[in-house]
């Protein structure tokens, strides 16, 4: 495939999760070799790992002297639809949470449309398992021919307990099983995190809260498993920030964005764990199978 961008410029506003501070971001189309640019106070920050940076719950990037949030949903669903170069322009330093999940943002991409740009697109090969692990959580890749993940979880919440879930990424998955998916916090952990000045912009709309067997939003959950499929979506934005497609089989137990972060850069750390190529002997029809599974995307359901 050719590497590809939007065709028209998507708007969205919001509050960022842990902040509570409105924010209005606008993403626009960019050439080839662009990749993802964050602009903010007219300052830079390019979606790659080496500016990439710890956050307490989120996703966040830096260059030195300006620092973005909460990124991880927008990557994951730009990474996810096969968006390779874009312009988002951020007026605070959050990205806005929206409904908690990655439907909005992915629905909006789609609606813009897909643009392929005259240049190959880059993909890395996975060539040999790599991991990282602290204490009984690790993260791992293995060799393999598409991109999977597998999941688990195991919260001490009985309505949560522990969860798995295994999926093959493409954008029709991604959008159908992965993206609806929204954010979560057990209830006794939410005052904790409000003394560290965070979830300052949680609520019920935005957010999935459990009190051990009770569900304290009034919607149900999307999926039987959301827990564990918005654990992936997560896991997805930070994979995202390899820098190119990726083709491997990752493996997550009881990980998050820290962890994350720190096996992205295992993986990038030897470069005998990998191998880029640039797709050039692609075929149309591979681009055009892509525009039909966009264009064949559901609407939105409220549980499965």
């Amino acid at each position: 495939m050719k590497q590809s961008t939007i065709k028209l410029p998507i708007t969205f506003d919001g509050v960022g999760l842990h902040s509570g501070v409105k924010n209005k971001i606008k993403i626009t189309p960019a050439p080839a070799n662009t990749g993802i640019i964050f602009k903010f106070k007219n300052d830079t920050i390019t979606a790659r790992y080496s500016n990439s940076c710890d956050s307490i719950l989120s996703s966040a990037l830096s260059n030195g002297r300006s620092k973005l949030y909460t990124v991880e949903h927008l990557l994951a669903s730009l990474y996810a639809l096969k968006i390779d170069n874009v312009m988002i322009e951020s007026e605070e330093n959050e990205i806005p949470i929206l409904d908690g999940s990655a439907i909005l943002f992915a629905k909006e991409i789609v609606s813009s449309g897909i643009r392929f740009l005259d240049a190959p697109k880059r993909m890395m090969i996975i060539k040999k398992e790599v991991s990282f692990k602290i204490n009984d959580s690790y993260a791992i890749v293995r060799p393999a021919d598409s991109f999977l993940i597998k999941y688990t979880i195991d919260f001490k919440s009985r309505l949560i307990g522990k969860q798995s879930h295994f999926i093959n990424i493409n954008p029709k998955s991604f959008i159908e099983e992965i993206a609806p998916a929204r954010t979560f916090c057990e209830y006794r952990d939410v005052e904790r995190l409000q003394s560290l000045g965070l979830i300052k912009g949680g609520n019920l709309d935005n957010a999935i809260v459990v009190d051990d067997t009770r569900l304290l939003n009034d919607k149900p959950l999307r999926f039987i498993n959301e827990f564990v499929r918005h654990k992936i979506l997560d896991a997805i934005g930070d994979i995202s920030l390899l820098g190119y497609d990726v083709l491997g089989e990752f493996e997550f137990y009881k990980a998050g964005h820290n962890i994350n972060r720190r096996f992205v850069g295992n993986i990038l750390s030897d470069k005998s764990n990998y191998e880029i190529v640039d797709t050039i002997d692609y075929k149309l029809e591979e681009e055009e199978d892509y525009l039909l599974a966009l264009a064949k995307i559901p609407e939105l359901t409220t549980s499965k």
